[in-house]
């Protein structure tokens, strides 16, 4: 190589190295890197730590590098030591990469400034820089590979020597069965070239040769082989590993099991594109790969033969028995795309391939670094939580009962294990898909200890507790969509840590007060017509004020609403088929009666009017219990309202105003704010719309939206004699109209929430 080539891939490398130095990850991530580091600490495959085949050599160097930091930062915590210990291998063998690619496509045939701008471009690849700060063996068992290859090319496209020990041979054969110990994909790497090799020997009737390629091979595997089956025993080992397989097995969708043209599809789709996080830059990359191999089928097919034998094989294994949704799974193929659209822009000319190899660079990096910056400041969203958990615990004086839903349950396991030597939070049962009946029967069996309840962000079943006792602490996320692409392999990459206090009322099964309560009592068939649904009040003097509100949702003929507490007869009204909507407001004036249990139970039950017979169906779209007092304000969505609604990917909820929207407020004499937040009405006219709002007959506010928005209207006492206040959108429109679906409803705005304070 010149002197500009070798500066070039030194550039490169050294700012491989600041970046991803200044971006060393201080929480460990998810399943995988959990186990790792949990083997560094103390090795046992059966129990995986790590998970099975087992990584030794990959936990050899995890142990140097962890043993070497806590003498040179001794003032870094656990997590922050475990996550470096083992991306640090990731950072030194991404900055050795643009050396070792480059090297490998010289091996092949391929000119000096091809494959210079093929290593950078392969280096600088976004899901290639982003993994490389990962504490994950995908980089650095990726470039180990690479140098094997590139010796065993080597070996294939020289003139052999026939009186000469193959030291060189022998050295990569031994490495290659030595790596299966760091990644055992690396055996679709390095495996079919060793076999060409050996192969080859063989035509030339070298059979010593070939013989001492197999036993080095096998060497190198037995080198971490026999230690690793001493030290888990082979039938605790085995068994393990067969079971690994056979979960993975039944809950994956692979290809090699169930053939079809849609998983081969998407299979290609997902790995071809996640290797350049955006669809635009990953067309340009793979249409000039096309030219590439095209270009090397009609002037260098021996090239193209060993590029093939290199990494086909992989190709084929990635995509018939690895989840595309692993993405760093791909990470192999992006070395062979990235040469082959190089050399596509060098069959077009060699400025082309300067100038089109920077702005595949430039564009990677604008696309990839602040991606990279976000996950060294932000860490994964599962460690932020149970770190700043653990924290806050250490100063309480009461233990908090940790609870979750199920889908958190399966990606925060294993971090509960890594923290179980500073914080053990006891068994963690699998909490079912009713998840807050446990909750309420940890509340109604009269303990006091607060609920830290982990949350998946779309489930709403919180929304059945007091809100004044409900406290979202935090929410943890993905920074951002291209983070949460190229790290797609996490098992969890977004939750919420709600601390719920002792509540003064909670819900049961029977409520409708979001779509998902909704969903779970008709599962359940415990609708208020079906049988009573069930509320829970603290017992107390103090006088209190109930609400219950829902809807009639069908049936001709007029339905009674009872209300039982404690078995006893609290109040009874009749609801119409028209208007449907229906609030009622108990008063409590004793408050809660004394009992037995901390908790006095509600039911509350829909039948028929006695004078009118026949099937109905409600639904309890309303609930809410509070003191009378003169700081509690209490309200309802009142009539001109829609059902509650929500989206079942985010958890987020909404209601629809029509025409006319009131909402019941109760309150002592005083004047109130009430703050709506709400969708831009651009997004459902084609027009800004303006919005009124009225109380006591009276104009009390008007605005007009462009955006979603978050508007405070301030309610004068003097307007609140009614206890109604009325949001009036200036257009409303009938769904059905537009789509010609069967929806006849007529939508106003759409509203995400409301609140009202004194």
């Amino acid at each position: 190589m010149t002197a500009g080539q070798r500066l070039l891939l030194g550039v490169a490398a050294a700012i491989f190295f600041v970046a991803h130095a200044a971006a060393l990850p201080r929480t460990l991530e998810d399943l995988d890197s959990i186990n790792f580091a949990m083997g560094v600490e103390s090795f046992d495959v059966p129990a995986h730590q790590p998970h099975p085949p087992g990584y030794p050599v990959y936990i050899a160097l995890g142990k140097l590098s962890t043993a070497a930091l806590t003498v040179i930062a001794p003032s870094w915590d656990r997590d922050r030591r475990a996550a470096v210990g083992l991306a640090i291998w990731g950072l030194l063998a991404g900055t050795a990469a643009v050396f070792v690619v480059a090297a490998f496509w010289r091996a092949v045939g391929i000119d000096a400034w091809t494959a210079c701008l093929a290593a950078v471009v392969a280096a600088t690849m976004p899901l290639f820089w982003f993994t490389a700060a990962r504490p994950m063996s995908d980089v650095p068992g990726l470039v180990a590979a690479v140098i094997v290859q590139a010796a065993l090319v080597r070996l294939l496209t020289r003139t052999p020597e026939p009186r000469r020990r193959p030291r060189t041979a022998l050295l990569a054969a031994f490495a290659a069965g030595l790596l299966i110990g760091f990644r055992t994909q690396t055996m679709w790497l390095t495996g079919p070239l060793l076999m060409a090799v050996a192969i080859r020997a063989l035509r030339m009737r070298r059979g010593r040769e070939a013989g001492l390629l197999a036993a080095a091979a096998a060497a190198g595997a037995l080198t971490w082989a026999v230690p690793l089956l001493v030290d888990s025993g082979i039938e605790r080992y085995a068994a393990s590993l067969f079971r690994v397989g056979a979960n993975d097995f039944e809950a994956i969708e692979l290809l090699a099991l169930n053939p079809s043209w849609r998983l081969l599809r998407e299979g290609i789709q997902v790995t071809f594109t996640v290797l350049w996080s955006t669809r635009g830059l990953a067309q340009v990359v793979g249409g000039l790969g096309v030219i590439g191999i095209v270009w090397l089928a009609w002037r260098r097919r021996r090239e193209l033969g060993l590029i093939a034998l290199a990494f086909l094989p992989y190709l084929a294994f990635h995509l018939a028995l690895q989840e595309p949704a692993n993405v760093r799974y791909a990470i192999p193929l992006g070395v062979p795309l990235a040469g082959c659209a190089v050399i596509g822009l060098m069959a077009l000319h060699k400025w082309a391939a300067l100038i089109g190899s920077a702005a595949i660079v430039s564009a990677s990096l604008v696309v990839v670094q602040p991606v990279l910056s976000a996950y060294a400041r932000e860490g994964a969203p599962v460690f932020r939580a149970l770190q700043q958990m653990r924290d806050e615990r250490a100063r309480l004086d009461q233990e908090p009962l940790l609870r979750m839903h199920h889908q958190v349950w399966w990606g925060v396991r294993r971090a509960l294990e890594w923290y179980r030597p500073v914080w053990d939070t006891g068994p963690q049962p699998f909490p079912g898909d009713r998840e807050w009946l446990d909750v309420v029967a940890h509340w109604r069996s009269g303990q006091q200890r607060p609920v830290w309840f982990l949350g998946e962000l779309s489930r709403t079943d919180l929304t059945l507790f007091d809100p004044r006792a409900t406290h979202l602490r935090q929410r943890y996320e993905m920074p951002d969509e291209r983070m949460q692409m190229l790290m797609d392999d996490t098992r969890l990459d977004e939750l919420s840590w709600t601390v719920l206090t002792p509540p003064r009322w909670m819900l049961a099964t029977g409520w409708a007060l979001t779509p998902e309560a909704a969903g779970v009592a008709a599962t359940d068939r415990s609708f208020p017509h079906q049988k009573p649904a069930e509320a829970f009040l603290r017992r107390g003097p103090v006088p209190l004020r109930v609400l219950i509100g829902g809807r009639f949702l069908s049936g001709a003929a007029p339905a009674t609403v009872s209300v039982d507490l404690d078995g006893a007869r609290l109040d009874e009204w009749t609801i119409q088929p028209d208007p449907n909507w229906f609030v009622r407001w108990i008063d409590l004036p004793a408050g809660v009666p004394e009992g037995d249990r901390p908790y006095a139970t509600m039911r509350v039950r829909v039948a028929p009017a006695a004078q009118a017979p026949g099937e109905v169906m409600a639904g309890l779209e309303q609930f809410d219990a509070a003191p009378i007092d003169d700081r509690t304000v209490m309200w309802a969505y009142g009539p001109g309202w829609n059902e509650p609604e929500g989206s079942p990917q985010t958890g987020r909820l909404w209601r629809w105003t029509t025409d006319g929207s009131t909402l019941d407020i109760r309150a002592a004499p005083g004047d109130v704010t009430i703050v709506l937040e709400g969708e831009s009405p651009l997004r459902s006219y084609d027009a800004p719309v303006e919005v009124v709002v009225r109380a006591g007959g009276q104009e009390i506010a008007r605005f007009t939206p462009t955006d979603d928005f978050t508007e405070t209207v301030h309610v004068p006492a003097a307007h609140l004699s009614s206890g109604r206040v009325t949001i009036h959108p200036g257009r409303t429109f009938v769904p059905g109209d537009r789509d010609g679906g069967p929806d006849r409803r007529r939508l106003g705005l759409r509203i995400y929430d409301v609140k009202i304070t004194r």
